[in-house]
This record gives C-alpha cells, structure tokens and sequence, in this order.
C-alpha cells in the first residue's frame, strides 16, 4: 500500500498519533552506490534502510526532510523549467499547431538547471530512508528531468524502475512481489499492471498518490518520442483495459493516445482524444490552444459543425488575441467552398470589419494577409497583391510574418512578371529566417531581378534626361529650376539665391535682430524663452533650411551626402527602388543645383552618344536575360523591338533579330519568325547565326567545340601555374579570359593563382580571385576554404604584426636543409628537409593509428626487385609519402600545410611528424612520420587518400600527387638511388592491390 503524508505539521502530527496502523515502508527501493575512495567507510541513510524498522517518529521525520527540503525543490524547479521552454515557444497559427506548446529543442538549452534536478533527486535518495514515502517522486522527477534532457533512454530507465521497484507487494510479513500482469495482483478474476489506489476522502485529501502509474505514463510518452509507437501503444492498450487504472489519469491516458496518433499523422482520431483530454490542461490559455487544435483537427477531417464548435469555445477561454483572430478568421474561411464568390466576397466584407475595429488594430496584418488567400481562392492575383501590401503596412511587430508576406508577394508578382515588384519583395526577405527553406534559390533571383531593375532604371534615366535635352533652350532652363526648387524642398534645403544676390545674412541691409537679448518685458533668458526659442529656430529654418546635426553644415555637398545616407537607412518596405538606382548619380544627385542638373543632361554629341550607348545596351541586355533566363519571349521581344526601332543601325542587330526569330518561334508565330529570318538574311548573308537557323545542331556542337577548346586552354594554365611557370600562366590566362570569358575557369585554378598572388602579396587580386570562387562556385569544396582565405589575407597586417613580436625560429619555407648532401642549384626556391628517423612514442590518450589490413596479403618482392636494395620489413617502423610531380614549390607548401591541418583535426593526440624532402628536379615528397609497422601506415594512407581529392586539396589535380609507404631503410637508399620507378615496382610487388 501506498501511503504519503501530507506535511502540514498540524496534520501531520494529528495522524501521526491517530492512524498509527495506516504507517507503512515503500516496497523494494534499494541503492547499490560506488562511492569515492575518500568516502568508502562513510556510510549513508539510504545504506542503513535494512538495519532496522523504520518507527513512526523516524518515518515521519524521513518524510519531511525528503520531501519538503528535496522532492518539493526538484518538482518546482522542474515546472519552472518547463514554464521557460513554453515562454520561448513561438506559435504560428496559420498552420496545424504543434501538439505541445513547448518544444524539448527548448528545454534541452536549460541542461544546467536540469543538472541541479537531477543532483537534488539523487541527493534526496542516497540521504534518506529509502522507506520513506516520497522515494518514487524523486525517481519520477528524476525520470521527467532526463526526459526534458532528450536523454530517453536514461528517462525510460528511470520510469521502468519506478514500475518494477514499487510495484504492489503481498500482506504478508515478507512482502513478495506480485507478478505484474498476474491475475493475483487484485482480488477476483481481474487482469492488472497498475498500481491499485485508495480511493477514500481521507486520503485523496492527507496522501498524495503513488507515482507508480504516472511513471507508466511518462514512459508511454518516452517511447513515443523515442519512435517506439509499438511498444508505446501496448502500455497504451494494457491501461485502457486495467480496472485498476485510476479514474484521476484517465485524462492523461486519453492524452496519450491522442499524441500518439499526432505522432503517426492519424488526425482523424487525435481530435477525438484530444477533446477527451482537454481537462489535463495546466491553464485556461492551454485549454483553448488545444481547443484551436481540435477545430484545425475537425476541419481537416471536414467536419466544419465540430470545428466551428471548438473555435468558438478556443475563442471563449483564450487570452491571446492572436489566437482569438486566427480563430474567428478560419471560421470564415470554414464556411466557404472553393468556387463560391459570393460566400468569398461575403467573407472578406467580414474581415474588411474586423481590420476597422480597435479591437483588431495590432492584428490587421494577418487579417489582410487572410484576405489575400481568399482573393487566391477566386484567381484574383491583383486584389491578393493589394491586400499583401496592406498587411506589409500594418506589421510593425512580427518581422518573421513580414518575411512570409514578402515570400508571396515576391512570388505572385513574378509569377505575373510584375519584376519591379517581384525585386521589391524579394529583397526585402531576411533569408537567416526559419521559414525560408530555399536561401539559395531567392539570392539567384534576387540578383536576376536586380539586373533587370537595374537596366529598366538606366533606360528611364536616360530617355527622361534625352527628353528634357530636346527641349527649347528657354523652356528647359525654366524646367530644370523649376525641377532644382523642387528637389531642394523634398530634402528640406534652402532656395538657390538669384543671379548676382547673396544668401549671406551679414550682407542684408536690413539691421538684424539679436534674438537673444532679453528685450521683453520678462527678461527672460533665451532658453527659457519657448516663444524666441520657436521664433530662433524658424528664423534658421527659413535661412538655412533642414540641416542635419553635423560638422561642416553649411557645405551644400556634406548636407546632400548627410540627407541621403538618413534616407537609404529606411525600412525595406518603403524603398522605391533597388541599390543600383540609389548609386546613380543621376537620379539622386548628391549637388542639388541648377548648374549641376545641367550637367547631366546630353546635350553635346559625346554625351548623347553616352545615353544612346547606355539604352542600347539596356534593351539588349533585358532582350537576353528574359530569353535566357527567364524565358519570358513576350517580354524579350518587346525590348528586343524597341532596340532595332528606336536603333536601327545597332551593333546589337545581328544577334536580336535571331533571338527574335527564336523567341516568335518559341511563341508559334511562323508569319513573324519568317519575317525576322529574311531580315536577318538579307542583312548579314554570311552570319554564322543563319547555320543554327537552318541547322539547329551546328550550333550545339559549335558550343560543344568552344567549350572542349576553352577546357584544354585552362587545364594547360593550371599546369602552368602548378610547374611555377608564373609569368607565362598568368600571360595565358590573360589571353584566354579574352577569348572565353569566366564560364570556364574551374575553382581550383582560381584557387592556385590566388596562392600565387598572396606568396607575391598581392592581397587586392589574390581577394578578389578567392571571392571568384565563391560567386561562381558556391557548392565547390573551395568555397568555404576561400571564404576562410579571405579573412586570413584581409588580416595579413594584423596577423604578421602580432608573429613578428613572438620570438620564434623556424626555418624559411622556400630554403633547404639538407645535411646528407647539399642541394642541386638547377632549383629557384628548395624544400627544408627535417626526416625524424626516430619516432617518438604514441599519446597516452590514444593509441596510435591501428591496423585494418591483413598482412596475409603482404609476400616477398621477386628477385629482381630485391636486386634493386629495397628491403622488405613490414613489421619496420614506416612513413607515409606524398609524392608531387612536377609542383612548385608554392603548392608544395601549400600541399603540406594542408595535410598538417588534416592530421591536427583527425589525429590530434597522435605525435605524426611533417616534413619535406626534393628527391630529383621534378618529384618532392611530403613525409610523414612515425608509424608502427606497414601496417598502419597503410591504413593512415588509405584514409587519408580518400578524402585527399575532396577535403584535404581540392584545388590539385589527381594526376599531380599520389600516396606512398616506405621505411626509414628504404627511404635513405630511395635518397641515394633517386630511382622512384623501382621503389613503386617494389610496392606493387609487396603490397598486391593497394599502389
């Protein structure tokens, strides 16, 4: 039987005396502790459990202490815990809730205080009696902590104790335990697994229940979360069977069974154990979201009746107005049916009222936004626009809901090729939000988009300054002052003086007043004068107009930068216009004069030149990116036309009357496709672009051709490059950057002739080749070694200025040491030689790299190659070698750094040695060293070839390195004998398979 007392001392003690046959011990608990050897003979209450009867005082005073100064303290800090993690949880109603309003992700992030739980837990245990009555609470708690840790195992673990240790027990003196499942567990024919309890007035109001059936419950939710849903659902099903499973967690069982059901997406039967479960809900406010939940369940289901009925109870318990409005809006959308106008228009009349109440007023933007899905529901993409932007204007609280209304306004404005809108949208999404799943794919067409803002922006400039230049000279000075007064009154800047006058208010005929005389009857001082104080600032304001509060206010220039830098810091949503227009100076002139507007006008030949190049350029380049890119042949054609109408003669005709062609092809116009092949016919007999028209597979295989040409050329560069033939490289690439443009560099070419430029320290080039990579190659496994790259080289000064002040000598990386013999002079630039032929001893911590190869597969070289001197002794110590052929210098480096940052990342408890050596004119080896045997070094090499190619140095080609073993032995002669051919005959030999 299971008994607990209520500790209130006057309540306590009144049974304590009264009820003395109701005192009994908790059944089974026991501790089996390894404790420190400082603490070995100390011994502990819960070790004394069996030594003798626990008596009524003793019990009373266990139950007190365990409880009160252990058990209470751990349950509450584990409320408070899961009280944070609901505070931290963000709901979104406009999708299907969660089924919890606290996500463990959340309470994991508290590990210290659920650490402090489980010490008090474990402390409340070993301390006390193990008899005592609150011994099954602490494991409980215990149990919940590990669970809200994620650590299900641990928490499954600690509620199956609690299950077996405190399961009922027989009435007689020796308290056997019944069997759980067994028939004998209660009186009658009656199959049982739960625990039995009291179910009298007096104890509902002095005990508190046993915690063995609600740790059966917490271990049906573990097993849920672990994924266990068999298991889980048999506890399920046992309980729901159980006679003896008390009435107080029918609720939490029905609880169970709906999670389980969310779990397994079966919403049809969640909402109607959820529904049953709604009286486990630890507030009113929890209450009505699991209301909100059942009705999005119901809907689901398509029963509207039932979920109407439950979003008008969430409506009556909640205190979260955003709940109440997202309650009252998928009650309209309920109503509804795909096609019915009149039901939408009634509908969006009614949530047309609700945005004008105050009521609503901080909740008009998911109103609008609700209004827009409706409007989508009737294929009105114009009004669901319209109704976007309203809820964009009203959202000033909720940036993550503002990216999601940017989403779709983005996306249906390019669906309808509205691109100004559609860039608009698009750049104002913060793509580190959550919500938006694809970054990658908004930067690509954001940065389309803005190519095509751009162009239409210089094509507006431009025809508008071509316009006002055509005028009547009387008419476009008259235009251009009027249009100076005008945008110095937008930016609050004073009126330029007229011809032969002066602004300077010294130079006035008029006396001026000193305002800051105490000339009235008060005598007041200025400042605290509110009427001069008003009269002051007027008086400035008329003189000298809006000026920010800066140095150097009267400088024209300064106050027109001040004015537009404050502009451009405005919210995304107010910008008319992308960052290219802000950077033209044409638009947003930093000189706001007449003599400065005059200027960009194109009113000599060069300058109209200037606009007429710009506008061509314009018109083709939107003609390509919409056929190209976007395939919009309408589009493209549009400006493809305005180029050869308003430019007939344009260097661009040739190439935009065969994309016309193309373009009305696409569209199935043949009279307009015939049209603009004879043009290009007559016009450009010998164009290569007739071929592709007659043709269409010359054109493939010419790009095919091109790009097999351009790939040849590079790879050659790289080579070069490689081989240290720098200057040559470089004159190459120059000419072939010339004839193929960037699309065929590969990143790893890039990748070396930044090396280069930083060994020459030129840091600008070796930047802006580095930031190549990752513009063009984003998904290479450069990319992220640029990027680090970039900010090591950006740091130079500040890296080099901190090393210079470390008192620490190294030899020079591009010298040689070599005590055997000296260095042959045909090299510019030699290798340090550091060979360590004694190996220091693995860590401590680690054994060193171990074998995965069978040595079975190791035999004897033939005779010819034991002639050669190669000595074969597997069980030598050995290194690893990677030979480099035909590398410079450079690169080698470069190479060995590579693999030093490999073995420090992967082996870093390993003692494995880096050092160089140049075997002839061609070949250097990168060696590293010691392993035990053949063995591991065997193994070392064939996981880190693996990975060579694609995380170590991406940026060398195959064909340029490979790895090798070799002993110490071999090694030296390999050093004297040069003779690196025999030396892999050798290792082929020995080694079947593997070199």
């Amino acid at each position: 039987m299971y008994f607990r007392w209520l500790t209130g001392a006057a309540c306590s003690l009144f049974f304590f005396f009264l009820l003395p046959s109701l005192l009994m011990a908790q059944p089974g608990a026991s501790v089996q502790l390894n404790k420190p050897k400082k603490f070995e003979n100390r011994t502990l209450a819960s070790e004394k459990t069996n030594e003798k009867k626990l008596g009524a005082f003793k019990r009373f005073n266990q139950n007190l202490n365990t409880h009160y100064n252990f058990a209470f303290n751990a349950n509450n800090k584990l409320n408070d815990i899961l009280e944070n993690a609901k505070r931290g949880f963000k709901e979104d109603y406009s999708r299907l809730l969660p089924f919890y309003n606290y996500s463990l992700d959340n309470t994991i992030t508290q590990k210290d205080d659920l650490d402090s739980v489980l010490q008090k837990c474990n402390a409340g245990i070993l301390l006390h009696d193990l008899r005592n009555d609150w011994i099954d609470n602490l494991y409980l708690t215990m149990g919940r902590a590990y669970f809200y840790k994620k650590d299900f195992d641990s928490a499954g673990i600690a509620f199956q104790y609690v299950n077996y240790a405190f399961q009922p027990r027989t009435k007689d003196e020796i308290g056997y335990d019944k069997s759980i499942g067994s028939n004998l567990n209660a009186e009658g024919n009656v199959f049982t697994v739960a625990t039995k309890e009291k179910k009298g007035i007096v104890q509902k109001i002095i005990s508190t229940p046993p915690s063995r059936n609600d740790a059966l419950i917490w271990l049906t939710r573990t097993l849920i979360e672990r994924g266990d849903f068999s298991d889980a659902w048999s506890i399920i099903e046992t309980l729901r069977r159980d006679k003896n499973f008390p009435t107080r967690l029918a609720a939490s069982l029905q609880e169970m069974q709906a999670y389980w059901y969310y779990s397994n997406r079966q919403y049809d039967s969640v909402a109607k154990h959820l529904e049953k479960a709604l009286g486990n809900a630890t507030s009113a406010q929890e209450r009505a979201r699991w209301e909100f939940l059942v009705a999005q369940l119901y809907g689901e289901a398509g029963k509207k009746d039932e979920a109407n009925k439950f979003y008008d109870r969430s409506i009556l318990h909640t205190i979260d107005p955003i709940l109440e409005v997202y309650a009252r809006l998928n009650k309209l959308v309920l109503e509804q049916g795909e096609n019915d106008e009149d039901l939408i228009e009634k509908n969006i009349n009614e949530l047309l009222k609700m945005s004008r109440k105050d009521k609503y007023e901080n909740y008009r933007h998911y109103i609008f936004f609700t209004a827009a899905q409706m409007e989508l529901q009737r294929k009105d993409t114009a009004a669901a626009l319209g109704f976007l932007k309203k809820s964009l204007e009203f959202n000033n609280t909720d940036p993550s809901f503002k990216n999601k209304t940017f989403l779709q306004s983005g996306e249906l404005a390019f669906a309808t090729r509205q691109y100004d809108l559609a860039f608009s949208s698009y750049d104002s999404i913060d793509i580190n939000d959550p919500i938006i799943t694809n970054p990658e794919e908004i930067k690509r067409l954001k940065e389309l988009l803005s190519r095509i803002n751009e162009k239409r922006i210089n094509i507006k400039v431009e025809d508008s300054l071509i316009k006002i230049a055509s005028m009547p000279a009387e008419e476009r000075e008259d235009y251009v002052k009027k249009l100076a007064r005008k945008l110095r009154k937008e930016k609050g800047l004073k009126e330029e003086p007229a011809p032969g006058t002066t602004n300077n208010i010294l130079n006035n005929n008029a006396e001026a007043v000193d305002i800051f005389l105490p000339n009235d009857s008060k005598g007041e001082w200025y400042f605290y004068n509110a009427s001069r104080k008003s009269r002051g600032f007027s008086e400035f304001r008329s003189q000298w107009g809006n000026r920010p509060n800066v140095d150097n206010w009267r400088r024209l220039t300064d106050v027109s930068a001040q004015l537009n830098t404050a502009a451009g810091k405005g919210d995304n949503t107010t910008k008319e216009s992308s960052a290219a227009s802000a950077a033209n100076s044409k638009i947003n002139p930093v000189d706001i004069s007449y003599e400065a507007l005059m200027k960009n006008l194109p009113l000599t030949p060069e300058a109209r030149k200037i606009s007429d190049d710009t506008l061509q350029n314009a018109f083709f380049a939107l003609g390509k990116i919409f056929k190209d890119k976007l395939e919009d042949y309408p589009q493209a054609i549009e400006n493809y036309e305005q180029l050869l109408n308003r430019y007939p003669n344009t260097i661009y005709q040739e190439e935009a009357l065969f994309d016309l062609y193309y373009c009305y092809t696409k569209l199935g116009n043949r009279s307009k496709a015939s049209f603009y092949k004879g043009f290009l016919s007559s016009n450009f007999r010998q164009s290569r672009l007739l071929k592709y028209i007659d043709n269409p597979l010359a054109a493939q295989q010419e790009q095919n051709a091109f790009k097999e040409a351009a790939t040849k050329q590079y790879e050659k560069i790289y080579s070069l490059f490689i081989e240290g033939k720098f200057d040559e490289a470089l004159r190459s690439k120059q000419k072939a950057d010339s004839t193929y443009g960037e699309n065929y560099w590969t990143p790893q070419l890039l990748y070396i002739e930044s090396v280069y430029y930083i060994k020459q320290k030129q840091d600008s080039a070796a930047i802006a080749t580095l930031q190549k990579i990752t513009a063009l190659y984003p998904n290479s496994p450069l990319t992220a070694k640029a990027t680090n790259l970039v900010d090591v080289v950006s740091r130079r000064n500040e890296i080099e200025e901190y090393l210079s002040k470390l008192e620490i000598q190294r030899a020079k990386e591009d010298s040689v040491v070599i005590t055997e013999e000296p260095p042959k002079p045909k090299e510019k630039e030699t290798i340090v030689q550091e060979i360590k032929t004694k190996p220091q001893e693995p860590s401590a911590k680690q054994a060193p790299v171990t074998a995965k190869v069978d040595t079975t597969q190791f035999k004897r070289p033939n005779i010819e190659t034991v002639k050669a001197g190669f000595g074969f002794k597997p069980a030598d110590q050995h290194l690893v070698a990677l030979v480099l052929d035909k590398v410079d210098v450079v690169y080698v480096n470069e190479a060995r750094n590579a693999i030093n940052r490999y073995n420090k990342e992967k082996y870093y408890n390993q003692p494995l040695e880096m050092s160089l050596l140049n075997l002839d004119d061609v070949k250097k080896l990168v060696l590293v060293s010691s392993f035990t045997d053949a063995v591991a070094a065997m193994d070392y090499m064939e996981r880190t070839r693996k990975v060579a190619q694609m995380e170590i140095f991406p940026w060398l080609a195959a064909d340029k390195y490979s790895f090798i073993i070799i002993s110490a032995a071999n090694l030296e002669l390999l050093k004297t004998n040069k003779d690196m051919g025999a030396y892999r005959k050798f290792l082929t030999e020995s080694y079947p398979g593997k070199f």
